[in-house]
């Protein structure tokens, strides 16, 4: 992308400016991308195809690349395939009239949501889901795509750092594990470990098998390459693919183009999250997230647009649709996103029934699948642990025949989507935790209660040792039984690190949902009526009846609701009120609330034979 140049990425943001400064409600960005085309039209590179996707004009995608850092900077919306400006963006528009100016203003308003992911932005997901397929395209064309600090102070005790600079490259050794060919699978490049280093513990297999891989196979031209030698900081782009020499100590190498070495910077001078990524003792660990900051302090030129190729991924606005899908209030999803968005992990809790888990799975397939992201699904329960969620050794029988048992670190479902996140930091990613009060946190999250606080600091993991963060794009949505445990007994812990939402029968958003559910399935109001009788009964938020029981067509069927009583809330308020002696049925059941709805009976008067028929005093 050596063509695009920050004053041609203004030029087109200031196209599309042009076209929308005058259309007060917007245009739908077909249109806007045609008129943007008259005002500025495309360069001859911008007008070809995208080389590794042919029949994929660049221009239309580049319009809609340039602009994400005017949508992140409240300039811009993007609101379902209509365009249009913000009174911000038109005062930006009359404020810059430069093109450079204006496109280092719009990245500085970028960067200031992206530090403190306050602000709102109507983005949605079709929108949100375009976006990203043009910023996958720029990123297969924009070097470096990944940072790696690659260690060589001290291989064995020797310094092998001055060789290095010297004769431009970067190594690791493992001599004794034989040479083998780029793109060979990594189970492949364990059984070489094991067979070369049969004595070495299963957890250092482990590490030399992620070390070779990312060395050989993950590492990429023109990637960025760090090493420090104390305090001193240095920086290179990887311009070689891996070599065998056999050599020891300096075994593997990668020819690297050094940018820095006769005027290192200082570790001091790195940011607090980028001094953290130098830290532990892998031989080669990831420093993407900082790549940008790396590079500037290296010297390294890069793209003036190569933050956006690893954008911070948000989960994108609801819209009204999918709020009367949910017959939810728009308010409060797009406030449960923003809070989503803000802290990266928030709670859903309540009472049974109120639909936790299905609001949860419904948000992730509208608002991160729909752009490009991804979700899981685990469930907490008393023996859940820490080697089940994170990571742990496993036992597994040997293939050769001989029923000998092999042991195994095996990944979780967070290990295995935070690195799927990782490698896809433009997207988000969520994992749904249901039942989360369940398990004993401390015990199942280890390292992440620190994490979930500071995201951008690695750790040192119990069983591979590897560095470990939590990539901003990955997002954490649990959801809490009150009936099981209250909110107020939920540790301190937790609560610094979640936002809490909740969802009670008896307030919104929950309380309407019935109500409206049974009007749009034509369907009679009594469910709803007896729904808030019992829990008017119950007089207590944390157990009362969800709607989700009543929500199916069954209740207007001769004997529905009796069943649902019978064989669903019954059984549930009898366990509830086990041991306390209360007559459930008399209490809660079907005709003592049908009763109390009714009303008292009239009591029935007989005529006064001293009153004539106007109620008057008849002959005596």
């Amino acid at each position: 992308m050596a063509e695009v140049t920050t004053r041609r990425l203004g030029e087109l943001q200031r196209a599309v400016f042009t076209v929308l400064s005058d259309q007060s409600a917007g245009l739908p960005v077909q249109e806007v991308q045609k008129r943007a085309e008259q005002i500025c039209p495309p360069t001859p590179f911008e007008e070809q195809d995208y080389p590794k996707h042919p029949g994929v004009r660049r221009y239309p995608k580049l319009i809609r690349f340039c602009t994400i850092t005017s949508v992140k900077a409240g300039w811009l919306v993007k609101d379902g395939g209509v365009w249009r400006l913000t009174d911000q963006g038109q005062d930006a528009f009359s404020s810059y009239a430069d093109p450079e100016a204006f496109q280092r203003a719009a990245v500085v308003g970028y960067k200031s949501w992206k530090a403190d992911q306050q602000s709102s932005v109507v983005y949605t997901a079709e929108e949100v889901a375009e976006d990203t397929e043009a910023i996958r395209l720029e990123a297969g064309e924009t070097q470096p795509r990944r940072a790696w600090l690659v260690r060589g102070a001290n291989v064995g005790g020797v310094n092998v750092l001055p060789r290095w600079f010297e004769y431009g490259f970067c190594s690791i050794g493992w001599s004794e594990v034989p040479d083998f060919k780029s793109g060979t699978p990594k189970i492949e490049i364990a059984k070489l470990v094991k067979a070369a280093l049969p004595e070495a513990h299963i957890v250092s297999q482990g590490l030399s098998v992620g070390v070779l891989d990312r060395f050989v196979n993950e590492m990429s031209l023109g990637d960025l390459v760090v090493t420090v030698d104390g305090p001193k900081v240095y920086v290179g782009v990887l311009d070689g693919e891996a070599t065998y020499t056999g050599e020891s100590l300096v075994t593997r190498q990668r020819s690297v183009a050094w940018s820095n070495v006769a005027h290192p910077f200082l570790r001091s001078q790195l940011s607090q999250e980028a001094a953290d990524g130098l830290r532990g003792q892998l031989t080669l660990s990831d420093l993407t997230p900082q790549m940008s900051e790396f590079a500037h302090l290296g010297g390294v030129e890069i793209d003036p647009i190569i933050e956006l190729t690893s954008p911070e991924a948000s989960v994108a606005a609801p819209d009204q649709r999918l709020a009367d899908r949910l017959l939810l209030p728009l308010e409060w999803l797009r406030e449960t996103v923003d809070l989503l968005n803000d802290k990266r992990q928030i709670v859903l809790y309540g009472p049974p029934g109120t639909g936790k888990t299905y609001i949860a799975q419904e948000l992730c397939k509208a608002l991160v699948e729909g752009s490009g992201g991804e979700y899981e699904v685990v469930q907490f329960h008393p023996s859940y642990a820490y080697e089940d969620f994170f990571e742990g050794i496993r036992p597994r029988l040997q293939q050769d025949g001989s029923a000998g048992v092999a042991f195994d670190l095996v990944w979780g479902p967070l290990r295995r989507l935070a690195d799927r996140a990782t490698q896809n930091q433009g997207v988000p990613y969520v994992l749904i935790i249901d039942e989360i009060n369940r398990a004993n946190l401390a015990k199942v999250f280890g390292e992440l209660y620190f994490l979930l606080e500071y995201r951008a600091t690695s750790v040192s993991l119990q069983y591979s040792d590897d560095k470990f963060y939590l990539p901003r794009n990955l997002f954490f949505i649990g959801t809490m039984n009150t009936a099981d445990r209250s909110i107020a007994l939920v540790d301190a812990a937790m609560r610094r690190r979640f936002y809490f939402q909740s969802l009670f029968p008896g307030a919104d958003p929950i309380k309407d949902v019935l109500p409206r559910w049974l009007e749009v399935q034509g369907l009679p109001g009594e469910a709803a009526r007896l729904l808030q009788a019992l829990n008017e009964t119950i007089n207590d938020e944390d157990f009362a009846i969800g709607p989700s029981y009543l929500m199916t067509k069954r209740v207007a069927e001769s004997g529905g609701l009796e069943r649902i009583w019978k064989t669903a809330i019954i059984p549930l308020l009898a366990e509830h009120y086990f041991g306390e002696g209360r007559d459930i049925e008399v209490e809660f059941g079907l005709p003592g609330l049908r009763k109390r709805l009714s009303g008292p009976t009239p009591v029935a008067t007989q005529p006064d034979p001293a009153m004539d028929d106007a109620g008057h005093p008849g002959p005596k």
